[in-house]
């Protein structure tokens, strides 16, 4: 898709700049905000309200500050995952509170999700399919200001081409990287809600301080985080600096000495190959997996052997299900409604360790 990608910037590269002509946003007083990243510091002009996030966890921060986005990003397997709506349910959560509704999807084949019941603009689809569409759409929604900090997509020249559309407040290093605070504070800066973007930081961390603080039961606790048959590959998260590693740690629990010595990909992930399975063994290991099960594992007898998997102390986690986005790309949002759904499941695989 990455290559794909930037095959479809090139072909829609004159139309972006025939329609907006390179020109910088001003507001009417000509203020701005800038903020830094990567590619280039983006200017954003004051009161800036079409806000166009490009990846799910990109919206998930825009709500998290008040703002309901112009369009929200989406794929086949969001839209799976979500019955077809392609709204989450922490940002359905969020939006209902902000006057929206999320609607059933339509069996006529329509992508609107969502419907204002105080005549609000309602938010599209963006759906990041067909690359072309996906970019003449981006034109087409004419925003003010575009939101990468979590677009794997996004290198220098997207970031050229789109910034011809927009302003793009994006990632310093790299999409993901940077943790979700500074991300939201970035967002909530650059759309003149600083205020916002600390109380909403300030309640997802006291919602996961909550958890953390019914179940004493996780602090010390070892654990492996585990994404299964990924690609034909075993992965294995190496660090608790990012992604659900980061919200585990969080909670209480240490990530195991074996984990922390293998090598990683910039994601932060290490491959384990399946003659090492064994060394994946420690109190409790959370697997995201293909279905939500382990059974392509079960042939595996040094899977089968172990003594956390003999115990029962794993939680295994669907793929297309709700929990490994909402903690494996943590917003504002998605951190609370995640970290109280798998309590429970890890509190009993902890329970289960002698």
């Amino acid at each position: 898709m990455r290559r794909v990608l930037a095959v479809g910037f090139a072909a829609v590269a004159a139309l972006v700049l025939t329609a907006c002509g390179g020109d910088s946003l001003t507001s009417a007083d000509g203020e701005t905000v800038t903020v830094s990243g990567k590619f280039g510091d983006a200017q954003i002009p004051a009161g800036a309200d079409r806000v166009l996030p490009l990846s799910p966890q990109d919206a998930d921060m825009v709500i998290a500050t008040g703002v309901a986005p112009i369009a929200l990003p989406s794929d086949a397997n969001t839209l799976v995952a979500t019955g077809g709506t392609g709204v989450w349910p922490w940002q359905a959560d969020a939006l209902t509170e902000m006057g929206y509704e999320v609607l059933p999807p339509d069996p006529g084949g329509g992508i609107e999700a969502l419907t204002s019941v105080e005549d609000k603009e309602i938010p599209t689809l963006l759906f990041e399919g067909d690359a072309q569409g996906y970019l003449e759409h981006i034109v087409a929604l004419e925003p003010d200001v575009i939101v990468a900090t979590g677009q794997w997509n996004l290198n220098e020249e997207m970031y050229r081409q789109l910034s011809a559309v927009a302003p793009i407040v994006h990632f310093d290093q790299q999409a993901n990287v940077e943790p979700w605070q500074d991300s939201t504070r970035k967002i909530g800066k650059a759309l003149g809600r600083e205020s916002e973007a600390e109380s909403a930081i300030e309640n997802a961390e006291a919602a996961v301080a909550e958890v953390r603080n019914a179940h004493p039961e996780f602090e010390g606790v070892r654990f492996n985080a585990v994404i299964g048959d990924l690609a034909g590959q075993l992965y294995i998260l190496s660090g608790e600096d990012r992604g659900i590693g980061m919200v585990m740690k969080d909670l209480g629990f240490q990530l195991s000495d074996w984990a922390r010595t293998v090598p990683t990909d910039a994601d932060g992930r290490g491959v384990v190959s399946y003659e090492l399975v064994g060394n994946l063994d420690t109190d409790v290991a959370v697997v995201i997996s293909p279905a939500g099960d382990i059974d392509y594992m079960r042939g595996s007898p040094q899977w089968s052997t172990m003594p956390m998997v003999q115990r029962g102390s794993i939680v295994s986690i669907a793929r297309n299900a709700g929990v490994p986005n909402a903690l494996g790309f943590p917003s504002p949002i998605s951190l609370p409604w995640g970290s109280e759904r798998i309590a429970d499941a890890l509190s009993t695989a902890v329970s289960r360790v002698p």
